[in-house]
């Protein structure tokens, strides 16, 4: 099982961080442009933020991608053959 072998890899959990973090900022920008594209546009941000953060909201909603961005991110880091030192 390839993927056993390379979480035992520093290097492998290096890309799997940079991917992480590039994949989860543009997943939580595009998420909120996506739902909120009417509000973002006319500047009602206090909805955006009663809708999505307050209330402890955010945490749900940063886990959710945070989660979704590591099984993305080590996923794909698998799948690239060309981080393996030769």
């Amino acid at each position: 099982m390839r993927i056993l072998e390379d979480i035992k890899n520093p290097e492998y959990w290096i890309k799997v961080l940079q991917l992480g973090t590039i994949f989860f900022v543009i997943f939580v920008g595009l998420s909120l442009i996506i739902s909120h594209f009417r509000q973002i546009v006319s500047g009602d941000f206090a909805a955006i933020y009663q809708d999505e953060f307050s209330d402890g909201k955010w945490v749900e909603y940063f886990l959710i991608k945070l989660v979704i961005s590591l099984v993305y991110a080590m996923y794909m880091t698998s799948r690239r053959r060309n981080f393996r030192p030769q």
